[in-house]
């Protein structure tokens, strides 16, 4: 059974499998995502395929054994990276019958998501790291480094009128200047419970929060390794309202950082935008999986950076100044400076 997911006609995730976990998985990510139109024929395609058994090799094939989290592995082969149309075969893991979105987490973080990645590089969009907010018709960026308050200041930004694009990723068309939402799961941690202004988190995702902290302490100390384990949430379940925004322009960067100023503004100039972009770069994820990924396929991962580079850069230019936020320093139940001082001039 085939089911397929139009990332904005840039692209066309496609999931083969009868089985109800991984597509009660995928839906949960991408069916908010997914846009109804058909994609265009021009767009890069991506099927993940689940199988009993991996296909035998030919040449070009991407094969791969992981030892995930010294947990679970994992077998997966990536045919036709080079082309336009990409398949994921992914070896199906016992734990997909008592606990999907173990396995779910990792064929999407570690497999699926780095390859949209590369692949929008090569349509000219980023697949940035980052919340974002929309207001008025004009898309708000905010890539950060992990644990530097994207979703906090994406849902405080919220109260203030704003309309949510995402918390964690964006598709961002450097070439149009449009930023297009993508409204999957929030990840919601402890910190998240006591930090989300205006949410009201239902009593279950609260207990499933707690108790997935608990569990998390014995695992890190039994295999010695750090787990991140979330509950995934969609934003309007906690919030009221219509909270989501479309498909905008772009004005104002606000890239997240722990320490320093609660804002400040940086012209952006041939002397520092090469720091910049390497910086924004640095603070992703996806990059790190398929960097991981692609170990052993030199050419292709040097095409990746370049692209990766060239794109920020692109987007870089074409605002002329950037905003360095650190959300510690702020108070978020008072964005005043933030939505009236900072974006103003940041949107210039």
């Amino acid at each position: 059974m085939m089911t397929s997911y139009n990332l904005y006609g840039h692209l066309l995730v496609r999931l083969d499998t009868d089985h109800k976990g991984y597509r009660k998985y995928f839906d949960n990510e991408y069916a908010r995502i997914s846009r109804s139109e058909a994609a265009g024929e021009d767009a890069s395609r991506i099927t993940v395929a689940i199988v009993s058994e991996l296909p035998a090799a030919e040449p070009g094939d991407i094969r791969r054994v992981v030892r995930f989290k010294k947990l679970f592995t994992f077998q997966y082969v990536v045919r036709g990276l080079e082309s336009r149309d990409v398949t994921i075969y992914f070896k199906r893991h016992w734990v997909d019958r008592v606990y999907m979105n173990a396995i779910g987490v990792y064929l999407q973080a570690q497999v699926l998501e780095p390859l949209m990645y590369f692949k929008l590089l090569q349509e000219n969009i980023l697949f940035m790291h980052a919340g974002g907010v929309t207001k008025d018709d004009m898309g708000i960026l905010l890539p950060a480094y992990g644990g530097t308050g994207k979703t906090t200041l994406s849902m405080a930004l919220l109260n203030q009128g704003h309309k949510l694009l995402g918390d964690d990723l964006l598709l961002v068309d450097v070439a149009s200047g449009i930023v297009h939402p993508y409204p999957r799961p929030l990840h919601i941690f402890t910190y998240n419970v006591r930090n989300l202004r205006g949410a009201k988190i239902p009593f279950k995702y609260t207990f499933a929060v707690y108790f997935k902290n608990v569990l998390r302490y014995p695992l890190e100390r039994i295999l010695r390794t750090e787990f991140l384990i979330s509950t995934r949430i969609h934003a309007d379940e906690l919030f009221e309202g219509d909270i989501f925004g479309t498909s905008s322009p772009y004005g104002a960067i606000a890239f997240l950082r722990k320490q320093g100023p609660a804002a400040e503004i940086v012209e952006i100039t041939q002397s520092n935008v090469d720091e910049i972009a390497d910086g924004i770069a640095e603070s992703a994820d996806l990059n790190d999986s398929l960097n991981e990924l692609l170990q052993g396929e030199p050419a292709l991962w040097s095409e990746a950076q370049r692209l990766e580079h060239e794109t920020i850069v692109a987007l870089l230019r074409s605002r002329g100044v950037i905003a360095y936020v650190n959300t510690r320093a702020m108070d978020l139940d008072n964005l005043e400076n933030f939505s009236e001082t900072i974006l103003p001039v940041a949107q210039a």
